[in-house]
């Protein structure tokens, strides 16, 4: 029986993950930064390498998803978690011989790729924020740890994973790139249950959504993953819970740049005060 350490298991999704694989016979480590005996939660700040090198012996996989997300505090928080954190993670991984770490990426380390287009799971790294910066370091982290010391390390570019009650998307673009609880389930299983002979993969964490950009069709022979839901559904509950009151489907960052229209339709507007205060209003 393999053993999974989950990192942001106090999460919703990182919860959900660690619910399934538990339900499904694996030992599961399910971590974050403060412990909760309750829900199963044991204590792993990913800045301490000393904790991550401590919990990982005896670890089969890593599933890596305690990310810090909130915009403004990129220096003060993102650095530390999630671009340290994750070097403590693979470091630890490596000196203990974890096989492979699954990381929890997202659609914004792809994100100023324009729309209309179908960004193959390969497509260059182009982060449309500092959050989506940071998932491009963890990525190529991953990608150095697997050519260095062959961990093998898949990168999941996850869509949008709703944290609302009822987990259904709540605006247009979000009905195009929802991931459900029960294919966020199956998906991590499957990069789980995947061919030890995978060495480094780039993959779309999306459910079968019509008009989606972001294909899954090959997932199935690459790993076996075959979603159940199409978030385009949902339409008519999307629209009248819209939260962007249709912003994000085009881009908004001032008049001359009104036609512009990345792949993920909205941008980090918190961050904005934040980059013109640090550099001085460079960009306008």
């Amino acid at each position: 029986m393999k053993t999974i350490l989950v990192t942001g298991g106090s999460g919703q999704m990182g919860g959900c993950i660690a619910e399934d694989l538990r339900a499904n016979g694996y030992n599961v480590i399910s971590t974050g930064r403060k412990e909760n005996a309750a829900r199963g939660i044991t204590r792993l700040d990913v800045r301490d390498g000393a904790r991550c090198q401590e919990l990982t012996r005896g670890v089969d996989v890593i599933i890596h998803m305690g990310f810090y997300t909130k915009p403004g505090e990129f220096l003060e928080e993102q650095v530390p978690t999630n671009i340290v954190g994750t070097w403590n993670l693979y470091e630890a991984a490596a000196r203990n011989n974890v096989g492979r770490i699954i990381f929890g990426s997202s659609n914004h380390a792809v994100g100023f790729h324009l729309r209309p287009g179908h960004p193959q799971d390969d497509a260059a790294q182009r982060p449309d924020s500092p959050y989506g910066l940071s998932k491009c370091f963890a990525e190529m982290c991953g990608q150095y740890f697997s050519d260095r010391f062959g961990i093998s390390v898949i990168n999941v570019r996850i869509g949008t994973y709703s944290h609302s009650d009822d987990h259904l998307p709540y605006s247009r673009r979000r009905c195009r790139t929802w991931l459900s609880p029960r294919d966020c389930r199956q998906l991590f299983r499957k990069c789980v249950e995947a061919d030890e002979s995978i060495k480094f993969l780039n993959i779309f964490g999306v459910s079968a959504n019509a008009g989606s950009e972001f294909g899954v069709s090959s997932l199935k022979d690459l790993i076996g993953y075959e979603p159940q839901d199409d978030g385009m559904v949902h339409l008519e509950h999307a629209v009248s819970v819209d939260r962007w009151n249709g912003r994000d489907d085009n881009a908004f960052l001032g008049a001359d740049l009104v036609a512009f229209n990345p792949l993920t339709g909205s941008f980090d507007f918190d961050d904005l005060p934040e980059l013109e205060k640090r550099h001085k209003g460079a960009g306008k």
